[in-house]
């Protein structure tokens, strides 16, 4: 075995990461044995690689530190695709290892084995290719270089994945080293580590933070809008003290986890229900944004046809983001660092809270039009995710899957300032919400809660096929019988002889799902049996369960159509 797979784990560890998750495999084996053997590492399994590397993307989506990504060769690091690209477009630091079998033997019928030198395109913010070394003649100094680097890059200067190829001679399987020799080369990796890993600076320039202050100083209009995000304590302090002025409205995201922070709610709501006039009164002249993206496709839509004198894009990561069209300047700056001296300008004036009095006006009239709707005991999807919100518990993790569930949170917007939320909404996709929510289960203490629809829960359910699974999960599904979220979006209702095309009708049974994995089971599909329902299912002396929520998909379709008829 190529020892310097040991100067790979040590590095990892002494750099601060924890969790490792592996997918069983020959060729990734010493790979696994060197993490096996440094006892400050936590091993997950899963079989099923694309399961495993979404899991992966749920841990480091609650840690916000890189967690280690292990397979062995051949197309199961294909498998990984999917969550690699939703990590980087989520910003998400993973380290991803991929065993492989030596560069010569490519393309020459050896089996198990696929070009994986940048497997993952421009989903990646580095590929590197180790060296296959000959067993003895190992250089722990370069694979330790690489390694530091690498694990730099999945945080600095944005978050997300980074791989490494690791080609691996044979034997697989011979002794490991000694304590006295792991001792030895860990001495000598740490030596080199404090010699050369370093933490770069990363505050806003003098002449981007005077264009930002005169900006500020004339604006009467202002608007910072934050998209999807993890919890930044750091942050608290700066908006609060923004939100405390009076003068600036602070919209924030279903998932950007700064619902507390923001002055004005139902923001999705609000846009697609005003008149030409009511919008007019609500456009900036001065807009910042950070974070990732927005849901709301009314606010996107919206703010593509604005165009603010200023409008501040405030990122790290080299690829500009300008959604909508109409950003004057970037700011390549943390945001922590540019909000503090944005709180901190100071000018003789009183604030001017007439445009903040518009903007809660607006959506506190849409709020009680909102819950006048859903509070009626009507059986459909809206109607029952607004129930199921008062049941979720204080300080959980709530996780949102894609296509309807998330869209209706973000209507509603009836959320628990104490709740962290996230969503796979980097890519969008159905395909590994499951996946996600179990691996944020593994790694935080707090009730975790997954909303998903049917095809999405079907989809992933090889996410249960684990050894253990943590007893802090309970998962609802909003089963419709297939793609309801087609019934609801403008463009398939146009087309409804081709209705088939789009829903993905099926017979498969969520309870078997539950049964098979050794979970608790619920069931309802009425309003009267909800709240009895509700309250066992998130008894917290209970463990894991699914509860099934089944609905009619066209008696759904025809309620959510009054919902959108909904006008200030």
């Amino acid at each position: 075995m190529q020892q310097h797979v040991h100067s790979i784990a040590i590095t990892c560890g002494l750099l601060g990461i924890k969790h490792v998750v592996i997918s069983p495999g020959s060729r990734s084996a010493p790979l696994v044995l060197a993490f096996a053997q440094h006892k400050t590492f936590v091993i997950h399994t899963a079989i099923d690689e694309r399961s495993a590397a979404y899991m992966a993307m749920g841990m480091a989506q609650q840690k916000q530190r890189p967690v280690v990504l292990i397979c062995t060769s051949g197309t199961a690091a294909a498998n990984y695709y999917p969550a690699v690209a939703e990590a980087f477009y989520q910003k998400i630091p993973l380290l991803v290892l991929t065993a492989d079998r030596p560069e010569e033997l490519l393309d020459q019928q050896d089996g198990q084995m696929i070009n994986q030198k940048n497997l993952f395109g421009h989903h990646v913010r580095a590929f590197y290719q180790l060296n296959c070394y000959a067993h003895g003649i190992e250089n722990h100094r370069e694979t330790t270089v690489m390694v530091a680097e690498a694990i730099g890059k999945t945080t600095f200067p944005a978050k997300g994945p980074v791989h490494i190829n690791v080609p691996l001679k044979e034997p697989l399987y011979p002794n490991s080293l000694s304590t006295k020799e792991l001792l030895k080369l860990e001495k000598s990796i740490l030596k080199w580590l404090n010699q050369h890993v370093y933490k770069p600076v990363d505050g806003i320039s003098d002449y981007d933070f005077a264009q930002l202050e005169e900006a500020w100083i004339k604006a009467s209009k202002k608007i910072i809008l934050i998209g999807q995000g993890p919890m930044h304590e750091k942050w608290i302090t700066r908006l609060l003290k923004l939100k405390e002025q009076g003068d600036v409205v602070i919209i924030a995201d279903v998932v950007s986890n700064k619902h507390a922070l923001a002055n004005v709610h139902h923001v999705d709501k609000s846009i697609s229900a005003a008149n030409a006039e009511t919008l007019e009164e609500l456009a900036p002249d001065l807009l910042i944004s950070f974070g990732g993206p927005v849901l709301s496709k009314s606010l996107k839509n919206w703010l593509k046809q604005q165009n603010p004198i200023w409008h501040f894009r405030i990122q790290q990561e080299p690829e500009i983001v300008n959604t909508y069209g109409n950003v004057t300047q970037v700011l390549k700056a943390g945001v922590d660092e540019t909000l503090q001296q944005i709180a901190s300008i100071t000018w003789n004036h009183k604030p001017d809270t007439s445009f903040v009095s518009n903007w809660k006006k607006v959506t506190e009239n849409i709020a009680v039009k909102i819950n006048a709707f859903t509070n009626k005991p009507i059986w459909s999807e809206l109607h029952v995710t607004q129930q199921l919100l008062n049941y979720i518990p204080d300080g959980a993790n709530l996780q949102l899957a894609n296509s309807s569930v998330v869209r209706y949170v973000s209507w509603l917007d009836k959320l628990n300032d104490s709740w962290i939320i996230n969503s796979n909404r980097g890519t969008s996709g159905i395909d590994g919400c499951t996946s996600t929510a179990l691996g944020a289960a593994k790694v935080n203490l707090r009730p975790t809660v997954l909303l998903t629809g049917d095809l999405a829960f079907l989809y992933d359910k090889n996410a249960f096929w684990l050894n253990k699974i943590p007893q802090n999960l309970r998962v609802v599904v909003i089963n419709n019988g297939g793609g309801g979220i087609f019934t609801l979006i403008d463009g398939p209702t146009k087309h409804k002889q081709f209705a088939h095309l789009f829903t993905t009708p099926h017979q498969q049974l969520v309870k078997s799902v539950a049964v098979d994995n050794g979970l608790d089971y619920y069931f309802c599909d009425s309003y009267g049996k909800l709240n009895k329902v509700l309250a066992q299912f998130f008894e917290p002396t209970n463990g894991s369960a699914i509860l099934e929520l089944k609905f009619d998909m066209k008696t759904n379709a025809k309620i959510f159509e009054a919902f959108k008829k909904i006008k200030l």
